[in-house]
């Protein structure tokens, strides 16, 4: 019979709680949570790092067999014809090689920085639309009662599971009736409105909570209920609302089916201007991923900057009285 000291499980039947409770049991819980955080990390950082490795990689490398993990040489070939692309789709071609000297040619046509600047309209257009409408309608819907209240945020949730494919057409017939298609102010009403249930939600929760104590106060002031909602409720509710307007930006920055049905290419967003570049057989992933991280750029930057106020708005949500 085995004794204990060469039973690696005696100690376990001795204590069942062993997992927990010993100083052995948490070098286990620790070491398997750590494996399991760099699984996940590796799983979701891996494109980011291969779209990264492919842009400094030239074409000659990207098409070798096996795949290299890491450049064998750094190639900015891919960030160089896209800029040159760019420049010489928007017509700055000429002033570059005027004042630089540089001569500007390239064999792809598609102006990256023009769909950076549709991207930017439609997608702060539809963030101010969203947060507008849905902050006004939460405010209704938590500080007064009526007949079909429950009813009507059942539906605002339920609107939030249907997919954008499934609106496709009866969007597509009332953008064409109105006379908007091929417009970007289209888009920014179609988004606006996909995220404005979401921001009611949001914004609900935050309402519900406001103290009646500073709205009384307000209403002493003798301040109308615009006025409360404006100068003090709007105010204080500054973590969530910008919250809400990430999550709209990002929805409509990254929405790609009706930019690609209601826009042609001049008119084109990010994504749908991201798939230009793929080209069959002859596409030049370099190009595609060097693309990638330069719209990608703008969108870091800003969140970089209000990343607290995101992460304040979702989960500190409403203010303690």
């Amino acid at each position: 019979m085995a004794t204990d000291n060469t039973d690696p499980t005696a100690e376990f039947r001795r204590n069942q709680s062993w997992l927990y409770d010993s100083k052995a049991g948490g070098y286990v819980r620790k070491t398997a949570v750590g494996l399991l955080i760099l699984i996940i990390a590796a799983f979701v950082l891996f494109p980011l790092y291969w779209m990264i490795v492919t842009a400094l990689k030239s074409t000659a490398e990207i098409q070798q067999i096996p795949p290299t993990l890491f450049p064998e040489q750094f190639s900015l070939e891919g960030f160089r014809l896209v800029v040159e692309s760019s420049l010489e789709s928007s017509g700055y071609d000429g002033f570059v090689e005027s004042t630089f000297g540089v001569e500007i040619s390239s064999a792809i046509n598609i102006d990256i920085l023009g769909m950076i600047v549709n991207s930017l309209k439609v997608a702060i257009g539809a963030g101010v639309l969203a947060v507008v409408l849905g902050t006004g309608a939460s405010y209704v819907l938590s500080r007064r009662e009526f007949r079909g209240k429950t009813v009507l945020m059942s539906l605002l949730l339920a609107s939030l599971m249907f997919p954008g494919t499934a609106i496709m057409v009866p969007e597509w017939e009332l953008i064409s009736t109105l006379g908007l298609f091929n417009t970007h102010l289209a888009l920014i009403l179609i988004y606006g409105a996909m995220t404005a249930p979401f921001v009611v939600w949001l914004m609900k929760g935050f309402f519900d909570d406001f103290p009646d104590s500073i709205v009384e106060a307000s209403r002493i002031d003798q301040c109308t209920s615009f006025e409360t909602f404006w100068y003090v409720i709007v105010p204080m509710a500054r973590n969530s609302l910008i919250a809400s307007f990430i999550f709209a930006f990002l929805l409509a920055w990254n929405e790609l089916v009706f930019a690609l049905t209601l826009l042609d290419n001049q008119n084109s967003t990010v994504p749908p201007g991201l798939l230009t570049f793929v080209q069959g057989f002859n596409t030049q992933w370099n190009v595609v991923a060097a693309a990638s991280i330069i719209v990608s750029v703008p969108v870091l930057i800003g969140l970089a900057y209000i990343q607290r106020y995101f992460v304040q708005g979702l989960t500190g949500g409403a203010i303690k009285g």
